[in-house]
């Protein structure tokens, strides 16, 4: 199916890159249908990644969850667990804002507003915004500050400080536990979103790039038809 769904998507930015215009920047030759197939791939390793995190996280805290404390000795594994986890997080959230500002530049190099565009990037918007709010209420649940995990490497110092006594260690464990799952929705809805955003957007453009062509098309033969004198 993600073969299918690749191969599809390649061929209509094929067509894309192909369509005459007179665009530039990121619409010019194959940056942008580079862009779109990279978008989908990363959501995909992204999605994968999780599923696969989950399952490692979750058999980590079946080990130690009848346990009062989290001996020291199993920590550094646990502790690159959650580093992986923050990494996923904010790799996800990072191809959320540049699949945002792939729709911006492209509404921008057509000056051509588009509801369906416009929709997409809300909903890139909305899937950042739900996210934070869940990770915040997991971390508030078991007594961690949330502010102390808005980007990667204040995260990383606070599984850190936490490390450093036992009821942290547990309670670090159980928060990163619950967010593995929810990042398993959350990526297989930012899967749905850039693969239906990303497809609307490829007809956006085509479609600008085509009416392009056929204004230059009715153009041109005006343009290139003798002249008899006096006609001016």
């Amino acid at each position: 199916m993600r073969i299918h769904k690749l191969a599809a998507i390649s061929a209509a930015c094929a067509l894309v890159a192909a369509a005459p215009a007179d665009a530039t920047g990121v619409i010019a030759g194959a940056t942008f249908p580079e862009q779109i197939v990279q978008e989908v791939t990363l959501v995909e390793q992204y999605a994968t990644q999780a599923q696969q995190l989950q399952e490692q996280i979750q058999q980590v805290y079946n080990q130690v969850v009848n346990m009062q404390t989290i001996p020291v000795q199993l920590w550094p594994n646990i502790s690159g667990e959650l580093q992986n986890l923050v990494a996923l997080v904010g790799n996800a959230k990072g191809l959320a804002y540049a699949s945002a500002n792939t729709v911006s530049e492209v509404q921008a190099q057509f000056g051509q507003p588009s509801s369906v565009l416009g929709n997409y990037n809300a909903s890139l918007q909305t899937w950042t915004s739900n996210l934070d709010g869940q990770i915040a209420g997991v971390l508030q649940q078991f007594g961690l500050n949330a502010s102390n995990f808005q980007g990667t490497q204040s995260a990383l110092a606070a599984i850190q400080a936490q490390s450093q006594a036992a009821g942290g260690r547990k309670a670090v464990l159980q928060a990163g536990n619950q967010i593995a799952g929810l990042m398993v929705n959350q990526l297989q809805d930012l899967q749905s979103d850039i693969q239906a955003g990303n497809q609307a957007m490829l007809n956006y453009v085509a479609m600008q790039a085509h009416t392009r062509v056929d204004q230059s098309n009715s153009v041109t033969p005006i343009l290139a038809a003798p002249t008899d004198p006096g006609a001016f």
